[in-house]
């Protein structure tokens, strides 16, 4: 196995509350347009479909990335989908437009 595999694993065992309780502050604290974009990146979206749905450059959307897991404390895009589908970090499509036109 390689060493990503036994990075996610404390991720995948934890519940929600918990990854509520620990990724909550930390998400509250991200910008609107990283927002947007971990929420973007947590349901499967390549980085230059995100994009071009934002009109953003690509090497914009790799920096916010970087930056999102720096400050979440994350290596891997497995551990950011994980933590964005708990119950209080759920994707919510009808909202995805007001705030990319805020960007």
């Amino acid at each position: 196995m390689n060493n990503n595999t036994f990075e996610i694993v404390p991720l995948l065992e934890m519940d929600q509350t918990k990854l509520v309780r620990i990724y909550s502050g930390k998400l509250s604290g991200l910008t609107k347009k990283q927002r947007v974009i971990f929420d973007l990146l947590s349901h499967g979206m390549l980085v230059k479909d995100i994009a071009k749905h934002l009109d953003l450059a690509e090497i914009t959307v790799k920096v916010v990335k970087a930056r999102i897991m720096v400050l979440l404390g994350i290596s891997t895009l497995q551990e950011l989908a994980v933590i964005g589908k708990c119950n209080a970090c759920q994707y919510v499509k009808p909202f995805i437009q007001m705030q990319a036109q805020e960007i």
